[in-house]
Order: C-alpha cells, then structure tokens, then sequence
C-alpha cells in the first residue's frame, strides 16, 4: 500500500462498544478496512478532481470483497450497493427462508429436509446481515450519526418489522398464492409490499377474468350448438376491434349477428 495515497483515508471507528469489530454494513466480523472510494481507483480519482469522502471503515471480508471494485464515493452510496449485492448473491436462500416453515420439514424426506434446512438457516443469516443498519461512526474531523432504525414494511397500513412476517400475513390473511407473489415481491418491485399487492391482484384479476370469458364461450358454443373455436376467434376478433367490449357483450354481438333468426 502506497502511504502516499494512504494518506489521503480517515479511520473511521465505531461510536459505541458495542459495535467495535464489527462490519460497518452487515454486522459480521470486520477483518478488513473498506476503502471509500477503493484505493486502487484513488490515483485517477484525485487526477479527475472527483469529490468523495475519503473514508476507510471496518468491513467483514465478504462485503470488502463485494465493494472492491464499485467506484462508489460515499459511504451511504456503498451502504446500498453492498445491500443489493448480498440480496442477489443470497436470493436463493432467503426465498427458501422465506418460504418454508420449520413445522413443515418433517413431512419432506430426510434428505430434502435437510436441503431446506441448511437454506433456512444461509437465509436467516442472510435477512439478518440486510436488515443491520450500520452504526455511529467518527473520524479525526467528524462524527457521522447513522439513524440505526428498524426497517418497516408496510402492508396496506399494517406495519411490521420483519419481512418474513410481513409476508406470511399476506399469505394467511390476504390469501395471495405463496410462489407467485414472492416473485413479484422481490424481483418486479424490491420489497415494497404495497404496490407488489396492487400488482399481484391485477395480475390475478386478469387471469380469473380469461378463465371465467373461456367458460362463457364454452356455454354459448354448445348452447348453440356452434364450433367453439369459430365462437372464440369471432369474439377476439370483436373485442380486438372495440377494447371496451367484455366478453357478454362480444358474445351477445355475435348471436345478433350471426345466429339469431
């Protein structure tokens, strides 16, 4: 390490006792010093003139590792990278965390509970290290006060603190399909409960909507003894033509047209 540009770092430690050794963005062990921005970029960052906080905090091996090459001034900005690197390093195991119960495993052979359990308990450790907050932290010029505030979830005004309960109250009280709605909850929109509801019935309201218009052409077709594929393409066709048209409608537009004598 160049002590020129070593130079340029404040240590930064942590506030209280508690904290001491401990990952600034995980909670983990620290066995390294995070470097913000990373010291193999300070030569052309200094060169550029580029504004950072020239900050280096203590980091456990892994989130040192994952921030290494994230040119990425400020702490804040690597706080939320590294955030977003552990959920996609660890999506795996945290949706099987997510989903499973403990109560569940002794129904799956002991070879798959197994599997599951060692997912569940990767994902626990997973959730744990992205739910921690940081800590207070000084160097020889300031003290940085991190607002170390539980994460809430919002679910249409019923707030939790933890993920996995916010999501098992969607399962059991908003009756959402379990699988379905984790997908769109993490991948589409993030964790944000609220609008992965919105979304989640949308979608589901779609395809009740195309399962009950199939029915109703069934029952026409055969009340009128039509072929079922000449009642459906007339009915898209109709609808494709005038979008405001359900299917009753495109289907009673079809008997005027084509069946009633």
């Amino acid at each position: 390490m160049s002590k020129t540009l070593a130079s340029y770092y404040q240590q930064a430690y942590a506030c209280e006792h508690k904290h001491f050794n401990q990952c600034f963005y995980c909670g983990c062990e620290a066995t390294e010093r995070d470097h913000c921005p990373p010291l193999h970029m300070l030569q052309s960052i200094i060169d550029l003139g580029e504004e950072a906080d020239f900050i280096s905090i203590a980091a456990c091996y892994e989130c040192n590792a994952l921030l290494h090459n994230e040119r990425l001034m400020t702490i804040d900005e690597r706080f939320t990278k590294l955030k977003k690197k552990l959920s996609n390093k660890y999506a795996k195991a945290l949706r099987v965390y997510n989903m499973w119960e403990e109560n569940e495993l002794s129904e799956m052979s002991d070879e798959f509970a197994h599997s599951i359990q060692a997912g569940m308990k990767l994902g626990k450790e997973a959730s744990e290290r992205l739910a921690f907050t940081g800590f207070t932290y000084a160097t020889e010029e300031a003290r940085v006060t991190v607002r170390e505030k539980t994460k809430e979830f919002d679910v249409e005004g019923t707030v939790f603190t933890d993920f996995k309960e916010a999501l098992n109250y969607c399962i059991n009280e908003l009756k959402v399909q379990k699988s379905d709605f984790y997908k769109i909850l993490v991948e589409d929109y993030n964790g944000d409960f609220n609008r992965a509801l919105s979304q989640y019935r949308h979608r589901h309201n779609k395809v009740t909507t195309a399962s009950d218009g199939n029915s109703l052409i069934k029952d026409f077709a055969k009340q009128h003894k039509q072929n079922s594929d000449f009642v459906t393409r007339t009915v898209k066709h109709f609808i494709n033509k005038d979008p405001s048209l359900t299917t009753e409608a495109a289907l009673e537009k079809l008997y005027n047209n084509y069946i009633k004598k």
